[in-house]
């Protein structure tokens, strides 16, 4: 659904523009003047400007100029009056894609918004064909045949208001497609934001998502926003939403089927306008069977399913990937490194990476930090294959120079390490170990990582 903002400082072509533009379904927000503008420009993510020549003392021209200074791609189409052609073809020189002399017709300014629509349109596309031929989808890198097919579905998705649902194990990228549908979305100047609804703790996850009134609970000295609404305009991420509470997602569904919600300590409905995408590294329909997962929400947010495939089914975007990281790693750590020795390269295409993506990211990171030659040795690509070590310290149980217990125990807390490193968060290392979260708890405290 477009979205026009019509800037006049005449009330009766505002009113008439409101209704000719909502017959056609398109969103339309009004403003008087450039300090209304800019309050719609900052809120939402405008498609096109209908903004007059003259808006009472202020030009419209020194309007277009700030506008192209910081929307430079915004489409502005200028209304004029008959006799201000001169002005009207200098404002095509600041940027504006055209204008329209006063009295115009309605249909005439259809077409003309009709036509600007498309071309931005097609400018997208040709966009996102360009980079999807050279193996990128904004920071998304791969050229395999089931990334090419990702791709393909973000780009159909995208233009869309649907709500999606992201499936895939940790570290395969779910927050960087979210990313990318939202760049390429016509809400991509709206903001963009992230929830991680495993890393809040139940008592404070319906706080953060919905907001609170001013004495709504104890210690709730001061309104405060909710994400969601921090989120108005624009695009919400709802991480491991499998996490969810039940009686968050009882309140989650409301506000996704009458698109409002209700700060906590409030009897006032509020109207709520974004896009909502959901990821999980879990088994969501097993969830949705055994009860865990209402089965309502869970339809309500997979309007569309993106699942991502692991690393280790993806073999020709390995290389393509380890040299993207090297590249951005050697900038940031400022090393003069050229690239990988030939044994480097097989060693990264011979390892499995059970923590995908994420993990060859830090492999490589790792490498460049330890590397002193201008080539990454196969011995800086630190893999965790400790097969040798593990053989040895078996023998020293037996021998008794070690207890079992003291064994298990520092295995344990190895284990769980390396699922935190592997993951961005707990409640994904815990279902990387096929543990909920409070079991993860009780072993981070006994074996003394989390005290």
């Amino acid at each position: 659904m477009a979205r026009i903002l019509v800037v006049d400082d005449d009330p009766s072509l505002r009113e008439v523009l409101e209704i000719a533009c909502k017959k056609k379904k398109w969103l339309v927000y009004l403003a008087a003047d450039s300090k209304e503008a800019w309050e719609h420009l900052n809120e939402y993510p405008i498609d096109i400007v209908l903004l007059d020549l003259k808006l009472g003392q202020e030009s419209g021209l020194e309007v277009l100029k700030e506008i192209k200074k910081v929307y430079p791609e915004l489409p502005v189409l200028m209304i004029t009056a008959f006799a201000e052609t001169q002005s009207a073809v200098e404002a095509i020189k600041l940027g504006a894609v055209d204008y329209l002399p006063k009295p115009f017709d309605l249909t005439e300014l259809f077409f003309s918004i009709e036509r600007i629509l498309e071309e931005k349109r097609l400018r997208r596309e040709n966009i996102l064909l360009k980079n999807k031929v050279k193996g990128y989808f904004g920071r998304i890198i791969g050229q395999c045949a089931k990334m090419q097919e990702v791709f393909k579905l973000i780009e159909r998705v995208s233009p869309t208001n649907i709500n999606i649902l992201i499936t895939g194990e940790s570290g395969t990228g779910k927050e960087i497609v979210a990313r990318a549908i939202h760049e390429a979305s016509p809400r991509q100047k709206a903001p963009f934001v992230p929830i991680n609804c495993g890393g809040l703790p139940d008592t404070l996850i319906e706080s953060e998502l919905f907001g609170y009134k001013k004495g709504a609970f104890t210690g709730a000295d001061r309104a405060r926003k909710g994400l969601l609404e921090e989120a108005q305009g624009g695009t919400v991420f709802l991480d491991e939403v499998g996490e969810l509470a039940p009686g968050v997602q009882v309140k989650l569904l409301r506000c996704l089927q009458e698109k409002t919600f209700r700060p906590l300590g409030s009897s006032e409905e509020r109207k709520l306008d974004v896009r909502f995408i959901a990821a999980t590294n879990q088994n969501i329909l097993e969830m949705v069977a055994q009860g865990d997962f209402r089965e309502d929400l869970f339809y309500r947010l997979s309007g569309v399913i993106i699942n991502l495939p692991p690393l280790r089914e993806r073999e020709e975007d390995v290389v393509l990937l380890a040299e993207y990281f090297l590249q951005r790693a050697v900038k940031e750590q400022k090393k003069n490194i050229q690239g990988f020795t030939p044994e480097a390269l097989e060693k990264i295409k011979s390892y499995n990476y059970p923590g995908n993506v994420r993990e060859l990211e830090n492999i490589v990171e790792r490498a460049v930090a330890l590397e002193s030659t201008e080539f990454i040795q196969a011995s800086s690509l630190i893999v965790y294959e400790y097969e040798n070590q593990r053989k040895m310290e078996v023998e020293e149980v037996l021998a008794g120079k070690i207890s079992l217990d003291d064994y298990l125990l520092q295995k344990e807390k190895e284990i769980l390490l390396v699922a935190l490193q592997r993951t961005a968060s707990k409640s994904e290392a815990a279902s990387l170990l096929g543990l909920n979260l409070r079991q993860l708890r009780y072993r981070l405290e006994k074996t003394g990582i989390e005290k």
